[in-house]
């Protein structure tokens, strides 16, 4: 029987980033960044995404396996970066998926591991009921946004209506959660670990805090590097069953790597991440 590691559930976008003097495109969305770390790990993977003729989800993602939904447009962010700060706009936006449009083939064994990661509140309810046995890994960001009438993107100030006990871990921006409403989650989630950039991580681990730092680079483009993190902690501790410790380090380190590059590009494979282990 045919198996997947890793189900990502999240749209993947056009991303027009613009800094100081320099502006490019490029494909982008958790499930698009988390997809292409688990090819660089050797990890069989499989994207429910939205699809479009513009963006078509093979294309983009032709290392994994396409669970496309066909829709008439895709999502578009723009991202202008200022002094290290984002500042982000809709520029399109499409259609939510649909549990309806899914079909997962009857001779693939079950995934290992959900990861659920929107751009936009674009997973629906019914989504995080699939799947009852495999571990479920909730990149919170995307249920946290909300848009004004122009597109502009902010962070909405209360909770999004989950029940997070469903979830194996929660993982969020310092950026998208303050630190009153994570300790929140970890009433009900175990595992709650927020991302902090040059910073490092802090992990909530049944109530117990722990701070992870990381290793200092370049920013090129720090577009993507919280999937990043995301997903190589879920690989190398639900996966690999590494410890937390371990998992935490890794995912530091890949994220910062990550972030020397335009857009996937710098991404450490698996090798390249293992020795560069210095703690």
């Amino acid at each position: 029987m045919k198996s997947i590691d890793i189900l990502t559930i999240g749209n993947i976008t056009e991303d027009r980033i613009f800094k100081e003097d320099n502006s490019f495109s490029s494909i982008g969305g958790p499930s698009f960044y988390a997809s292409k770390a688990c090819i660089k790990y050797g990890i069989k993977s499989g994207v429910i995404s939205i699809s479009s003729d513009e963006l078509k989800l093979e294309d983009c993602l032709p290392d994994n396996i396409a669970f496309p939904q066909n829709r008439i447009g895709h999502t578009i962010f723009e991202n202008h970066y200022v002094n290290n700060m984002r500042a982000q706009r809709v520029v399109n936006f499409s259609q939510s998926l649909n549990t309806c449009d899914l079909i997962y083939p009857i001779n693939y064994a079950l995934p290992k591991l959900i990861f659920y990661c929107p751009v936009f509140n674009e997973v629906t309810n019914e989504f995080l009921e699939l799947f009852p046995d495999s571990i479920k890994v909730c990149n919170l960001q995307g249920w946290m946004r909300a848009l004004d009438s122009q597109g502009n993107v902010s962070i909405k100030k209360e909770l999004p209506d989950l029940d997070f006990s469903i979830f194996d871990a929660v993982i969020m921006s310092e950026h998208d959660v303050d630190y009153d409403n994570a300790l929140k989650i970890s009433e009900s989630c175990k595992l709650v670990c927020i991302t902090k950039g040059e910073q490092g991580s802090t992990l909530i681990v049944d109530n117990e805090i722990e701070n992870y730092k990381t290793i200092q680079v370049v920013n090129v483009d720090e577009t993507g590097a919280g999937d990043v993190w995301a997903i190589t902690f879920s690989i190398f501790y639900f996966i690999f069953k590494k410890q937390i410790k371990d998992s935490a380090m890794f995912a530091n380190t890949a994220a910062s790597i990550s972030i020397k590059g335009i857009g996937d590009s710098e991404i450490p494979y698996l090798d390249k991440l293992l020795n560069l282990k210095k703690w």
